[in-house]
């Protein structure tokens, strides 16, 4: 049998491998694979299995470009880039699709008249039934999302690949400089539009022609605007008790003993006479009685959002922290405050895991602090701290010196907000220039005759 496979062109070759090395997996959990078809028949879910092996995907798509992003980050990021796409070409076709669960609920609540799916496994056979089905002009993966079999059925179908927004970690990099069979796969790839020079040189380096490989920023920047109520911060601060000089510290995002950190400044500060008011805004809602409790055992009155709203008469008092225990107002709390600081990075949580949109605080040109631990806004903090546009504190006296200098100086906080801000506006425009460069990949590809 190797002497067989050894006179199959190397990409059979590799799709034949590949099919068999999956097939065996596959045959390791069909009973999880059957158990999930059965429950799934029962009831409306946000992906099937049997979706995602090349069944039940629905009529045959007129030619589409299919969108793929691996979460609900990378999904999210697609929404500039989509939004100009319609614009362009208002009739055609999208497929966006996700690896998981959560970015599929993320992809039909931002793409409602699009064909949502979850990605197909990556076996040979399932991605001809797929293509079968959405007979893509173009494919358009985000960032590093890049399974073999995948690049391969396109290939042989000759429609292009781009990828947008594409970056490749030190690790990844050697990874398939190791082992091949990605960056053999990617030599099929059209285009590669990548966030920075540095990304571009690894993608050079897996043997991409350079002709191939542009540099066109990062899109994360295009999903940032200002509020779109002019007068959001007057509003919330107000209906808080915020006096127009009160100086605001809003931590966003926060994980477990990050509260602790900010709520133990908190206290610090304002035994030195440092005034100011506190939000809390964790990461996860469920959160909420452990923050509270943590501000009950430094002293403090602490009061939840959510009872605020059911109790408009309530006061969040004069030394009250609030601790916002809702989904989707972050952006709106941001705006009532004066400093931010942003969570998931003051302490190590994984080596693919870190720090959260740092964009969004700076856009309303808040001063922004961060820690360390920053793996998914990795170039945001470099354009920031580059810039001298943001703090970074490595733990909590580090925290309490940033705060404190910030909160005594006006003209620091306006100073450095300021520079955020345009650090995000200058980094605005990758969907755009991303656009350009795919448009002609989607009109030149199969089944775009006569399609302007």
């Amino acid at each position: 049998m190797a002497a067989a496979i050894a006179i199959i062109r190397p990409d059979q070759r590799m799709r034949l491998l590949l099919d068999l090395f999956y097939l065996l997996g596959i045959v390791v959990i069909s009973p999880w694979l059957l158990y999930r078809r059965v429950v799934e028949s029962a009831k409306p879910a946000e992906s099937r299995v049997g979706e995602r092996l090349g069944a039940d995907l629905g009529d045959p798509l007129a030619a589409s470009v299919w969108l793929h992003g691996s979460s609900v980050g990378e999904v999210s990021l697609l929404k500039p880039l989509v939004r100009k796409l319609q614009a362009e070409r208002p009739d055609l076709p999208l497929v966006i699709t996700s690896h998981t669960a959560a970015g599929v609920v993320a992809a039909r609540r931002a793409y409602p008249s699009q064909h949502v799916r979850r990605f197909p496994f990556d076996i040979s056979f399932v991605h001809e039934r797929w293509l079968d089905w959405c007979r893509p002009r173009a494919i358009v993966v985000v960032e590093s999302d890049l399974w073999p079999n995948h690049l391969l059925a396109a290939a042989r179908r000759e429609i292009p690949v781009a990828v947008v927004n594409a970056k490749l970690s030190e690790k990844s990099y050697q990874r398939h400089r190791r082992f091949k069979i990605v960056a053999r796969a990617m030599q099929h790839v059209a285009l590669i539009a990548a966030q920075t020079d540095e990304h571009a040189e690894r993608f050079a380096g897996l043997g991409i022609a350079r002709e191939r490989i542009r540099v066109t920023g990062n899109m994360k920047y295009d999903t940032t605007s200002d509020p779109a109520e002019a007068n959001v911060r007057t509003e919330l601060r107000n209906a808080l008790g915020f006096a127009d000089d009160d100086v605001v510290v809003i931590g966003g995002s926060l994980h477990p003993k990050e509260d602790v950190d900010l709520l133990a400044s908190h206290a610090e500060l304002l035994s030195r006479g440092i005034s100011h008011r506190l939000i809390i805004v964790p990461r996860y809602p469920d959160q909420r009685d452990v923050v509270l409790a943590h501000a009950v055992e430094l002293g403090f009155s602490a009061v939840a959002k959510t009872v605020l709203d059911a109790d408009p008469a309530r006061q969040l008092g004069a030394d009250g922290v609030l601790v916002v225990d809702t989904l989707g107002e972050l952006g709106r709390f941001y705006a009532a405050a004066d400093i931010a600081f942003v969570g998931g990075s003051l302490y190590y949580r994984g080596a693919n895991k870190g720090g959260h949109n740092l964009m969004e605080p700076a856009i309303l040109g808040l001063p922004v602090l961060f820690g360390p631990y920053n793996f998914s806004f990795k170039e945001t903090v470099a354009d920031l701290l580059a810039k001298d546009a943001g703090l970074l504190v490595r733990d909590r006296a580090e925290l309490v010196d940033a705060l404190a200098g910030l909160i005594t100086s006006r003209e620091q906080r306006a100073a450095l907000g300021q520079r955020a801000r345009r650090v995000v506006i200058d980094g605005q425009g990758a969907s755009q220039r991303n656009l350009a460069l795919l448009l002609p990949l989607i009109d030149g590809g199969p089944g775009c005759s006569g399609v302007s």
